[in-house]
C-alpha cells in the first residue's frame, strides 16, 4: 500500500511541475480555453479568386431635370471609396435607351447625353483598375424589342429581334472597347433575372427559357462572327431570388456552348425562415446548390447578387449588417465561389427615375447601399453606414486581381474562416465570430507566412455612430511564429489579419 501511495504522489507532484512548467511559458490569451482554425495554406480551393466586389451603376455623371444631381465633391469622395476599397468589379446598368432612344431600331447614338456621362465614369474605372460586368440589358424579354415611346409594343419578332438585339450588343462592345478602349470591361452579364419574372412579351411557339436560349446564342454568335467573343466573359442565368440555383441546372444543359460563369443570387440566405439562424450555413447552402448543378462543366461560378431586407429594410443601417455581411463571404468563398457582387455597393439614385416603393426605393434613390447617397433627402447624406467598415476591408485585404487564389480552411465553434492569396507571396486571413459572445481561438498554418500579419478589427459595437474615417486602420501586429497564433475576437466581429502593407 505505500508503495502504491508513494507511486501516486511521484506521479502527481510530476503532473503539477510539468504542468507548472508549461504554463510559464504559455502567454495570458494560451492559457485559457481557445478553438483552434486551420488554415490549409498548402491546398488551393479556388485557383482564379476574383475578389469581394458589388453591383456599381455607372450613374455619378448623369442628371435629369428638376432632379438633385452629384456635385463635383460627392463624386469625388465616391471614388476616392471605390480606390480605397480596391475594388476589383463594377456591375453596372447598360440597357439599349442610352444609345438608341425610344426604339431599338433608331441608328446608334454613341454621343447621347447619357452615353458621355457613362464615359466619364467608365474613365474613373479604368484608372482605378476597376474591371467592369456591363449588362447586356436589363429586362428580358421587353429590352430585346426596346419601344419605351409610349406606343402599344407589338409581338416580338422571332427572327429579327434577336439578330437586332446581338447587333447591339456587338455595337456597343466595338464602340466601348475597340474605339473608346475601354478594355477593362471584361464581362458581360445576360440580362438580370431573365427566367424568374416575366418582364415583356413571351413570343409565339418559346418557353420563356427557350427565347433566352436564342437571344443568348445570337449574341454569342454574332460576337464570334465580328472578332469580339475572346474580348468577354459570358455571364449567366444571373437566376433570381432563389434558394435553390433556379435554371442553373437547365442552363449548363442548354446553354454551355454560350455560357463561360454562372451565376445565380438569393436574398436573406434563410436566415429569418430558421430558428436558430443559419446565416453562414443558409448561405452556404445556396451556394452549393448551384455548384453540384454545374460541377461537370468545370466552368467558375458567381454569386452575382445578395442581400438581406428581412425583417425590414432597417437591419442594413445597423453595425451588425457588416458581420452579416462578412458570413455571405465567408460561406461563399468556401464554397468555392470565384466572386460575389452585393447587392449594391452604394446607395444610388437611378438616372431619370421618381420611384418610390417596398424595395427601398425613394424618389429614385435605392437604399440598399453601404454609404448613403448624397442625392438622398435623410439625414447625413453621403456619409456610410457601419457596413462599410467591414465590407470595405474584404474588398480589399482579400485580394481578386492577377494570381490571387483561395484556400481550404477549417470552420469550428460558431467562428468562421477564410484565407487567399491576394498576390504572390502574400496572406490574408478573414476570422468572422458568428456568436453574440467573444471568443479566443488559434490559427495554425499548413505553411508559414513569410512574414508578420497586420490585423484590422471591425467590432459592431464600437461602430455604431461611423465618423469621418473611410477605412479601419490597423490595430494590432501579429508577429511571425512558427506555431501560427493566438488572438480573441469581440461578439459578432470580423478580423483581417494580412501581409499586405
Amino acid at each position: 500500500m505505500k508503495v502504491r501511495i508513494f507511486v501516486l504522489l511521484t506521479m502527481v507532484t510530476s503532473f503539477v511541475v510539468a504542468t507548472s512548467f508549461r504554463s510559464s511559458h504559455l502567454t495570458v490569451a494560451e492559457r485559457v480555453p481557445y478553438t483552434e482554425l486551420l488554415v490549409k495554406n498548402d491546398s488551393v480551393l479556388i485557383e482564379d479568386f476574383l475578389g469581394v466586389n458589388g453591383v456599381y451603376h455607372g450613374f455619378a455623371f448623369m442628371d435629369d431635370p428638376n432632379v438633385k444631381v452629384m456635385s463635383d465633391q460627392d463624386r469625388k469622395t465616391e471614388f476616392e471609396r471605390v480606390k480605397n476599397m480596391e475594388l476589383k468589379i463594377a456591375r453596372t446598368w447598360y440597357r439599349p435607351d442610352w444609345a438608341c432612344g425610344t426604339n431599338l431600331y433608331n441608328d446608334f447614338n454613341w454621343e447621347s447625353k447619357r452615353m458621355k456621362a457613362f464615359y466619364l465614369w467608365l474613365d474613373k474605372m479604368k484608372e482605378l483598375k476597376v474591371d467592369v460586368a456591363l449588362q447586356a440589358g436589363w429586362w428580358f424579354t421587353k429590352d430585346t424589342y426596346h419601344n419605351t415611346d409610349g406606343k402599344q409594343e407589338a409581338a416580338p419578332d422571332t427572327v429579327k429581334d434577336p439578330l437586332r438585339y446581338a447587333r447591339w450588343v456587338r455595337e456597343s462592345l466595338h464602340e466601348l472597347i475597340k474605339v473608346r478602349g475601354y478594355d477593362n470591361i471584361k464581362y458581360l452579364v445576360l440580362f438580370t433575372e431573365p427566367l424568374n419574372y416575366r418582364s415583356g412579351i413571351i413570343p409565339k411557339g418559346f418557353t420563356e427559357p427557350d427565347y433566352y436560349d436564342k437571344v443568348c446564342t445570337e449574341i454569342h454568335n454574332e460576337l464570334k462572327r465580328t472578332g469580339l467573343r475572346s474580348n468577354v466573359k459570358l455571364v449567366g442565368p444571373n437566376s433570381g431570388s432563389t434558394d435553390t440555383a433556379a435554371y442553373v441546372g437547365w442552363s449548363v444543359n442548354k446553354m454551355n456552348d454560350v455560357i463561360d460563369i454562372y451565376s445565380w443570387h438569393s436574398y436573406n440566405g434563410k436566415q429569418f425562415n430558421t430558428n436558430p439562424p443559419l446565416e453562414y450555413d443558409g448561405w452556404k447552402q445556396i451556394a452549393l446548390a448551384g455548384r453540384e448543378k454545374i460541377r461537370k462543366t468545370g466552368k467558375p461560378y458567381w454569386i452575382d447578387e445578395y442581400g438581406a431586407n428581412k425583417p425590414d429594410e432597417t437591419i442594413r443601417f445597423k453595425a451588425d449588417y457588416g458581420n452579416y455581411l462578412a458570413q455571405c463571404v465567408a460561406a461563399f468563398i468556401n464554397s468555392g465561389a470565384q466572386s460575389s457582387l452585393l447587392w449594391i455597393l452604394f446607395d444610388q439614385k437611378y438616372a431619370a427615375s421618381r420611384t418610390t416603393n417596398k424595395d427601398s426605393f425613394y424618389n429614385g434613390v435605392h437604399r440598399w447601399g453601404l454609404t448613403r447617397s448624397p442625392q438622398d433627402s435623410i439625414d447625413n447624406p453621403g456619409a456610410p453606414y457601419p457596413s462599410w467598415y467591414a465590407f470595405s476591408l474584404m474588398s480589399k485585404y482579400l485580394g481578386g486581381r492577377t494570381d490571387s487564389k483561395a484556400f481550404k480552411t477549417s470552420q469550428a465553434d460558431s467562428l468562421y474562416v477564410v484565407a487567399t492569396q491576394p498576390s504572390e507571396n502574400n496572406i490574408s486571413v478573414m476570422v468572422v465570430n458568428a456568436a453574440h459572445t467573444a471568443k479566443k481561438f488559434r490559427v495554425k498554418f499548413a505553411r508559414q507566412p513569410s512574414g508578420g500579419l497586420d490585423r484590422y478589427l471591425y467590432n459592431p459595437a464600437k461602430i455604431s455612430k461611423p465618423g469621418k474615417n473611410e477605412m479601419l486602420v490597423s490595430d494590432k501586429q501579429i508577429k511571425k511564429s512558427d506555431t501560427g497564433f493566438f488572438d480573441d475576437i469581440p461578439p459578432r466581429g470580423v478580423a483581417i489579419y494580412t501581409t499586405l502593407k
